[in-house]
């Protein structure tokens, strides 16, 4: 059990006590009445600041939706325009590549028809050139042929004049040429080789002018001597003594001898 303390009254300490929890509720009671209009008042202006958030939300929104389909209506105008533009001019670029493309195509066929023109014609030169050339080589084989038959003429006339002037002193005798295997002549004295004009400068060759002679005219000589082959020589030049009982004999020989050579090799002017 507690004491109470001393010059202390318990009864006067309970009294005490219940002032001060009467006090309290006094105040708290005066307090809450006092504080009620203001919370009430802070409930309401709650409710207001919610209903104008509420509002200027709602506002602000629409307008920022309205200022930004301002600002995109005449994008997407601008951008319809600009696509209208872009197609007319796809449209316009792909009519003139048609265009161009089947020029084109016309002149690529053109061309192709002048190739295949050109190699007609390159195809008919060529065998134009071809038949040209078989006549011309057989022009030059023709040629060929009858220089030839004037080379043997003029080796066979001069061979028959030189028969008749016997030794060749009085009259010399025509010098005889060597013949290539082309057909072509050549004069002896154009090797440097003396003219045979008589019987004494055939004589009177050297050896190595003689075996020249010889080689000159295809004549064969090898492991002959010297006589046999001036004996050869004259007589393939003509040189012969001449039978003076009968010099129309020589004529006559002479002329039936030619004209065995032109029938031999022009049987055209006998016809």
């Amino acid at each position: 059990m507690t004491v109470p303390p001393k010059n202390q009254d318990p009864a006067g300490g309970t009294e005490t006590r219940n002032k001060e929890a009467a006090m309290r509720e006094l105040i708290m009671s005066a307090v809450e009445t006092a504080v009620k209009p203001v919370t009430s008042g802070l409930g309401n202006l709650q409710q207001r600041l919610d209903t104008l958030a509420t509002v200027v939300q709602e506002n602000a929104v629409d307008k920022h939706a309205k200022m930004l389909q301002s600002h995109t209506e005449p994008l997407h105008t601008r951008l319809g325009t600009l696509r209208s533009d872009i197609l007319d001019g796809v449209d316009q670029r792909s009519m003139s590549l048609n265009s161009n493309l089947e020029s084109l195509r016309n002149q690529t066929i053109t061309v192709d028809q002048h190739l295949a023109e050109l190699g007609q014609s390159v195809q008919a030169a060529r065998d134009v050139v071809t038949e040209t050339s078989g006549q011309v080589q057989d022009v030059a084989n023709a040629q060929h042929v009858t220089n030839g038959h004037i080379t043997d003429v003029l080796v066979s006339s001069r061979q028959i004049y030189n028969a008749e002037r016997g030794l060749g002193l009085d009259h010399p005798f025509k010098i005889i040429p060597f013949v290539n295997k082309d057909g072509g002549v050549q004069w002896p004295t154009a090797c440097g080789l003396p003219p045979l004009l008589d019987m004494r400068m055939i004589n009177n060759l050297k050896d190595h002018e003689l075996d020249q002679y010889l080689d000159g005219y295809r004549i064969q000589h090898v492991g002959l001597d010297r006589e046999v082959k001036l004996s050869k020589l004259r007589e393939y030049i003509g040189c012969m003594p001449v039978d003076n009982s009968s010099p129309h004999g020589m004529a006559f020989v002479f002329m039936l001898a030619m004209g065995c050579l032109l029938y031999l090799y022009f049987p055209h002017l006998f016809v």
